[in-house]
């Protein structure tokens, strides 16, 4: 150990290190030698280029590093001030080129390697720029370089990059894999032992000087034994060469022999390939009629293009490689295929789907272009070396001459066989010379013949001139003979058809006759139906309805109303309902609910005399439904009481709901999608038909209802009612409407009441139609408020019973006074709803105050125009009590029997 150390003291002093520099010179020299011969020779491969790079490096350095030696032995500059920091950068960056040089993932990945090594050279280059501006402060307080902190990066890096390399180099193995391993171990064991074990008194590091020393050699190896394996083979490979070789030569004497070219191209482009060991080899030929056009005639492998019997075209101005190849008469490669577009449209349309490296060599013979060979790596994607180059150039000269000597040969054949065409020419130029002088001799015999000939039809014509004439006439009279014939013979057919359409009108005037004797039954049975179908009028003791459109057409008739007027259904619908009585009070009622803009809900009633029977009309304005037209309805009925009016009401209404129920049927038919997939409009629209078919369903319960509460027919049955029960009831079934227009219900009242001896369904119907009118007349995003609470009387005047008191509040905007009195009356709206503020469809709060009235209570309206309207109602604890109930608020303008 104390040997190293003094060899190493030896080689940082003054007098050591120019030995030092000197032998690693001689080392530098002999890399650089080796690496610009190997690279000479081949300038175009990649690791020639490599080891040129790495050469230059190390002589740089080293020449760098004995200058300033030489210049510290003059006393030129100081060393301790600019070798410390410059000579840890220089060994860093060696370092970095023998990595980029020799480690075989680097090699593969190219660029990869490029990148890094440009990337950490200039990385290191500035924290060398940095070093070197701070060592001279601290190099002036005596402090050695050795052990400073600025050492110790220089050496974590060395280290760091050595530790990557001989990992990388084992994982990723070649042919020199131990070589190289060796030489980063004994590196790494340099800087290893500066590292921890430095001379702390020195400025050099002198453990990496004895590494550089052990190391230079193993470099100039690595560098003989690159440029011996890129040299060409020997031994069995060549004769294996050879043996390639004379199949090429054997193809080529095949072009010059055969007089079939592009069938020995075929056969030649299956030995190049073999020879080049090459994916894919095409031959192609110039287009004589299209210069810029070339015409592959051999390709192997055989892809669909040329098994299809199709020879592809190519546009030379379409690939710019071939371009450059046939502008410079030289091989042109591609070496990385998938960044040009050209290439890969040029193996597509030989029919190859990837694109690889390519070699293209043009067939040029004193400037004439005889073809092209192209050869590329499609499957495997395996580079071209310089030694494939070589040999391809070798195969295109060989094809070159053979072409060119069958041009030249057929060039020969052709002077020969024009020649021989030549005389022949000649021979049939004096035949034709002769042969036109005997036409020329025939000709003027042939004027001569035609000359007598015209004198002999001349003498011809005269004599059978009149022979012609005498045969036109006689053509003339057959043709008129056969006209008459066939005039004859059509007379006698028409003939045929006219007795024949005589007898026809015979036997149509015998079934026309027939059918009016028909005709005449029919009628007459009609009249018998019509007769026997038409009723007595004095056996007609019920009513019906009418009801007409908004122009006063009747569209409705009840089989009552028909037996009781004594018409047909078809008689009555689309007549005018004002023009069916007489009677000019009906016609002034029909013509001012239909005409004079009166409001839904206005009545008339008007008395009939027909036939001496008294009737009574009562004529109604329909509100319409859905946004559907207004119409008229018409209730007649014997004058002789209301029973019957209620019976025509209910048998209206049933006769109603078959068709309602119909189309309820078929809306949840086509809602199902039973017979279809619905669109979103369309499944918006038979929802709505959906609810204004349950609307009207409503509507006619409250028919019912009204009805039975006027022929007196409502049944009640009193019994102790929880009213706070019931009122939650309604609540819960009209939860969907508040929730759809957003309201809330408040309950102002006592947690409990007592219980009011009450119909509970009639109960439960007052609240709901309470309820309802104040969902559908409230503003959205307000609150119904409801209240409920016991009033006594005892204690305040003598014989006034206990009752419950109820309210409800709504948001609707306020009733006009001049509506109010009309709130509870049957079929009434106000003009605007929601001005009015009454939400009710004017049956509702008429069949709430029936319910309140038929059990004893009272009921009232009072109302704050912008506000909101409060529907008041009171029922006995007792029904017993309640004629002694005080009389509801009764306001301006109402009539007594109204309340």
């Amino acid at each position: 150990m104390s040997f190293l150390r003094d060899f190493v003291e030896l080689i940082t002093i003054p007098s050591g290190d120019l030995v030092y520099h000197l032998v690693t010179l001689f080392a530098i020299q002999v890399i650089l030698g080796v690496a610009f011969g190997h690279w000479n020779r081949n300038r175009r491969d990649p690791t020639a280029i490599r080891l040129l790079v790495t050469g230059v490096g190390f002589a740089f350095a080293r020449t760098l590093l004995m200058l300033i030696a030489v210049l510290d032995r003059v006393g030129a500059l100081s060393p301790n001030v600019v070798l410390p920091p410059l000579e840890r950068f220089l060994d860093l960056a060696t370092l970095l080129l023998v990595v980029w040089a020799f480690m075989p993932i680097l090699k593969q990945y190219s660029r990869l390697g490029m990148t890094l090594l440009l990337l950490t050279l200039l990385i290191t280059a500035g924290v060398y720029a940095a070093f070197a501006a701070l060592w001279p402060q601290a190099e002036a307080q005596s402090i050695a370089y050795n052990g400073y902190w600025q050492e110790t990066v220089w050496e974590f890096s060395s280290i760091a990059v050595l530790v990557l390399a001989l990992i990388a180099g084992v994982i990723w193995r070649d042919d020199d894999w131990g070589l190289f391993t060796c030489l980063c171990a004994l590196w790494l064991t340099g800087h290893i032992l500066q590292f921890t074990v430095p001379f702390t008194d020195s400025h050099t590091a002198g453990w990496v000087r004895l590494a550089n020393l052990a190391t230079l050699p193993l470099v100039a190896s690595l560098v003989y034994r690159h440029a011996l394996s890129a040299s060409p083979a020997t031994g069995g490979d060549t004769g294996l060469d050879s043996l390639k070789m004379i199949s090429i030569l054997e193809a080529t004497q095949r072009i010059e022999a055969t007089r079939d070219i592009e069938a020995a191209l075929k056969l030649a482009a299956s030995s190049i390939a073999h020879v080049l060991g090459a994916d894919m080899i095409a031959i192609g030929l110039p287009v004589p009629e299209l210069a810029k056009k070339i015409r592959i005639v051999a390709l192997h492998p055989s892809t669909g293009t040329m098994l299809a019997q199709q020879k592809p075209t190519l546009l030379i101005s379409r690939y710019p490689l071939l371009a450059t190849a046939l502008q410079t008469g030289h091989l042109q490669r591609s070496a990385t295929p998938h960044k040009d577009p050209a290439i890969a449209a040029l193996y597509h349309h030989l029919g190859f789907e990837r694109p690889g490296p390519l070699l293209v060599q043009p067939l040029v013979d004193e400037g004439a272009l005889l073809g092209i060979v192209l050869a590329g790596n499609p499957a495997s994607q395996q580079r071209w070396t310089m030694r494939d180059e070589q040999i391809f150039q070798a195969i295109g000269a060989a094809i070159t001459a053979s072409l060119a000597s069958t041009s030249r040969r057929g060039t020969t054949d052709r002077s020969a066989e024009l020649q021989k065409a030549l005389s022949e020419t000649r021979r049939l130029a004096r035949r034709a010379a002769e042969l036109e002088t005997e036409l020329e001799h025939q000709r003027q015999r042939a004027e001569e013949l035609a000359t007598k000939l015209r004198l002999r039809e001349q003498e011809a014509t005269t004599q059978s001139q009149a022979a012609a004439e005498a045969a036109i006439w006689q053509k003339e009279m057959n043709e008129l003979v056969e006209a008459r014939a066939a005039l004859e013979a059509e007379l006698t057919k028409w003939k045929k058809q006219a007795e024949q359409l005589t007898h026809s009108e015979n036997s149509l005037q015998s079934q026309l006759a027939q059918a009016q004797t028909k005709l005449q039954e029919a009628q007459s049975q009609v009249e018998s139906l019509i007769s026997s179908e038409r009723p007595t009028r004095d056996n007609i003791d019920v009513g019906g309805i009418l009801m007409s459109d908004e122009q006063g057409s009747i569209v409705l008739a009840s089989q009552g109303v028909r037996h009781l007027i004594g018409q047909l259904r078809s008689s009555l619908v689309g007549t005018s309902l004002q023009d069916l009585f007489t009677e000019p009070l009906w016609g002034e009622a029909v013509n001012r609910l239909l005409h004079e803009g009166t409001q839904a809900g206005n009545t008339a009633t008007v008395t009939l005399d027909l036939d001496g029977r008294i009737l009574q009309a009562e004529l109604t304005r329909l509100s319409n439904i859905a946004g559907g037209p207004r119409a008229l309805a018409a209730m007649i009925y014997p004058e002789e009481g209301t029973t019957i009016q209620g019976e025509m009401m209910v048998s209206l209404i049933h006769e109603l709901r078959t068709p309602m129920t119909s189309i309820t049927g078929y809306t949840d038919l086509l809602l199902g999608e039973s017979v279809g997939i619905l669109g979103e409009t369309q499944r918006q629209f038979l929802q709505r038909v959906q609810a204004n078919i349950e609307r009207m369903g409503g509507l006619l319960d409250d028919l019912i209802k009204v009805t039975a509460i006027d022929t007196g027919q409502v049944s009640l049955s009193p019994e102790p009612v929880d009213l706070i029960n019931v009122i939650e009831d309604a609540i819960m079934s009209l939860s969907a409407q508040f929730s759809e227009h957003k309201l809330a219900v408040q309950m102002n009242m006592p947690s409990e009441l007592p219980t009011v001896h009450a119909d509970r369904d009639g109960l439960y119907q007052i609240v709901l139609h309470l309820l309802s009118n104040a969902c559908q007349c409230s503003e959205p995003s307000t609150e119904v408020l409801i209240r409920a609470r016991l009033e006594e009387y005892n204690n305040q005047v003598g014989g006034l019973p206990d009752y419950l008191f109820v309210s409800l509040t709504d948001t609707g905007g306020g009733i006009a006074p001049e509506d109010q009195r009309r709130v509870f009356q049957r079929l009434y709206r106000a003009d605007n709803p929601l001005i009015a503020g009454l939400g009710d469809t004017g049956v509702g709060l008429s069949i709430a105050k029936a319910l309140v009235e038929a059990q004893g209570g009272r009921i009232w309206v009072e109302s704050e125009m912008g506000a909101g309207s409060t529907f008041s109602f009171i029922l006995p604890l007792s029904s017993e009590d309640g004629s002694a109930l005080p009389p509801s608020p009764v306001r301006q303008g109402e009539p007594e029997g109204e309340r």
